[in-house]
């Protein structure tokens, strides 16, 4: 999660993004279970990445069981970011038609969620690039007095800071996923400009085109330079849910601890990767930014708002947190109950070309302006947020690497 929120990565000469920090991510009512009456979940940092993690929530969206819901998702590069809302989805349908760039028939790949990606496109030589291509669809008949949204599965093999500066020196820009329309005279006119790609690892995202296409438009495409893998596509026109209930589910216990190296297996393509909580190493080929972490310990005061009093880990570290659903309204008959983890926070990126990538500080905050921070914009010194630094972030790290870049999984945890 909040790979959007990533500060500090370089875009062009003299750039710098601008994060955002708030992600919503469904939990299907299928993939979570109280234990001692709690709903319990690990947030984890696996890669060579420090985290400044300020809020998380657990919200229960209860709907009839008749439709599904998602959260209004995915990574835009730049403002306006998405704003929280609950996407319905009922009678969602494949695309009649599917082709890439070079006529051939995805339809196929992309009918079902299956993990059976597009994967034609031709890769550069720089990590998360690749030649210019599109995937058309037909999208077939749908009614213009209704929303339209694409529903969209897949993965992004991310690019990194020193890739795009790679990039850049070979005059290659970052085109991020736009949409295309073919008109009634057969030209393709650009109708989003930044239509957004998944957040990371495999997901589901949401693109809106309500209002951006023709009426009778059937076909267009979804062009960009990116390595992004597209699992299933979905053609939804379900109104905005009024039936839908959102209740947040009480934080009760949050603990920064050391939690290991979660086995990772890496699927086809080689970026596809799930990881194994069940089988962790205490030991991993990562380094670490220097400077000054959270203690371990009680962070639940720390992540109960976005106040930008952080609780800052890294690699092989997270936090514990207990959710207590006990006081949940009961579900009325033929309903369920799905989930939705929030999280607020940034992430840094170990990166030669990412600003102030070997250091925890200078620390990041809310804004709309680009890290670091011009003066007067740093971090705050308000006796608040100099008494948070001086109790909570007592852990030193110098820049000297672990002991052992070795996984060891020998030993079930």
């Amino acid at each position: 999660m909040i790979g959007p929120g990533v500060v500090g990565h370089w875009v062009a000469p003299g750039e710098r993004d601008v994060p955002d920090p708030t992600e919503y991510l469904k939990v299907s009512a299928l993939s979570v279970k109280a234990r001692n009456g709690l709903l319990s979940f690990r947030f984890m940092e696996p890669m060579e990445e420090t985290v400044y993690l300020d809020q998380v929530r657990l919200l229960a969206i209860d709907h009839p069981a008749n439709y599904d819901v998602f959260p209004n998702e995915r990574f835009a590069s730049n403002p306006p970011f998405p704003e929280f809302r609950v996407i319905a989805s009922q009678d969602s349908r494949a695309p009649i038609g599917a082709w890439d760039d070079h006529g051939h028939d995805v339809l196929p790949l992309i009918a079902k969620h299956d993990r059976r990606y597009v994967t034609s496109f031709e890769e550069l030589p720089y990590a998360g690039f690749a030649k210019l291509h599109w995937l058309e669809l037909d999208l077939g008949e749908w009614d213009a007095q209704k929303p339209l949204r694409l529903l969209l599965d897949g993965y992004t093999d991310y690019f990194t800071a020193t890739s795009m500066y790679a990039a850049d020196q070979a005059g290659i820009k970052v085109i991020a996923p736009y949409v295309e329309a073919q008109d009634a005279q057969g030209k393709w006119v650009r109708v989003v400009d930044d239509m957004g790609f998944p957040a990371g690892l495999a997901r589901t995202m949401v693109a809106d085109l309500t209002g951006k296409l023709p009426a009778g438009t059937r076909r267009i495409r979804i062009v960009n330079n990116l390595k992004i893998y597209w699992d299933a596509v979905r053609i939804d026109q379900t109104p905005e849910p009024r039936d839908a209930r959102v209740t947040e589910v009480p934080l009760t216990n949050a603990e920064l601890a050391f939690l290991g190296f979660p086995r990772e297996t890496r699927l086809h393509p080689a970026s596809d990767t799930i990881y194994s909580y069940s089988r962790r190493s205490m030991s991993g080929p990562y380094a670490r930014a220097a400077g000054n972490y959270t203690r371990y310990g009680d962070v639940r005061n720390l992540l109960s708002a976005a106040d930008d009093r952080f609780a800052i880990f890294s690699s092989g570290e997270g936090v514990k947190l207990d959710f207590d659903p006990r006081k949940l309204p009961a579900l009325p008959s033929g309903w369920v109950r799905d989930y939705f983890f929030y999280a607020d926070g940034f992430e840094k990126d170990l990166d030669f070309y990412a600003a102030h990538g070997f250091t925890v500080e200078p620390l990041p905050r809310h804004s709309l302006v680009s890290y670091p921070y011009p003066p007067g914009q740093e971090y705050p010194e308000d006796s608040g947020h100099l008494n948070y630094q001086l109790d909570y972030n007592t852990r030193q790290r110098s820049e000297r690497m672990p002991p052992t870049l070795r996984y060891d999984y020998a030993v079930p945890q």
